[in-house]
């Protein structure tokens, strides 16, 4: 697959989308974002559209789960994978690529500045990977994926303190956190709760697709 780099950021359009997990919502307000964390319905993980976002066999530590007090993750609804530097990362369903940013260095930190693949599915969601490796995206815009495709390295770009991948599911018109959306996997193999929901400290195995 060829490798693409340095393109120049492209815009955040607005996206109608539904469900790559369920429930979730929200108005934009603190208040509407605290209702949904504390509220949440998780999709039968058995049902569910969508698969670890890394190959069968592999596993990592989810260190950062939803609506966490730490960092980025309070009042929102996000997983923080341990990826290391250059490690994989592929497509958790099928969809079309809408955004692609690999040009930000690894090294500046600037929140603002990750490199990201966004991928929109048939019923409207979008699912964000974030702060892969510079130069490292394998796909472009308006390329169809299919589950376990490779879409870029995990790298340190942006708002990032480590290597990891950002992993986030989004609903409604824009990109804020108060617009994501919970997600489980089908193909998780680890202890999490009840609902499916991953675990923060867990490791998670990525079963078949």
């Amino acid at each position: 697959m060829q490798l693409f780099t340095l393109r120049p950021v492209l815009p955040f359009v607005a996206l109608l989308a539904t469900a790559c997990g369920g429930g979730g919502g929200g108005d934009g307000s603190t208040a509407g974002a605290q209702t949904f964390c504390a509220d949440a319905v998780f999709p039968d993980p058995a049902t569910s559209p969508c698969v670890l976002p890394y190959s069968p066999g592999v596993s990592y530590v989810m260190f950062q789960g939803n609506c966490s007090e730490l960092g980025g993750h309070r009042e929102t609804f996000a997983y923080d994978f341990s990826h290391a530097m250059g490690d994989p990362v592929a497509a958790s369903r099928a969809g079309a690529v809408i955004i692609v940013n690999d040009g930000f260095s690894d090294d500046d930190h600037i929140e603002g500045h990750e490199n990201n693949v966004f991928v929109q599915h048939d019923d409207g969601t979008v699912v964000r990977y974030t702060h892969l490796m510079e130069g490292s995206a394998t796909v472009t815009v308006g390329q169809q994926v299919a589950p376990g495709d490779l879409l870029g390295l995990a790298g340190n770009s942006g708002n990032s303190s480590g290597p990891h991948l950002h992993f986030q599911a989004f609903q409604g018109r824009n990109f804020d956190k108060s617009n994501a959306v919970p997600v489980t996997f089908r193909n998780a193999i680890g202890t999490t709760r009840a609902s499916g929901e991953l675990i923060e400290g867990e490791r998670y195995e990525a079963g078949d697709l």
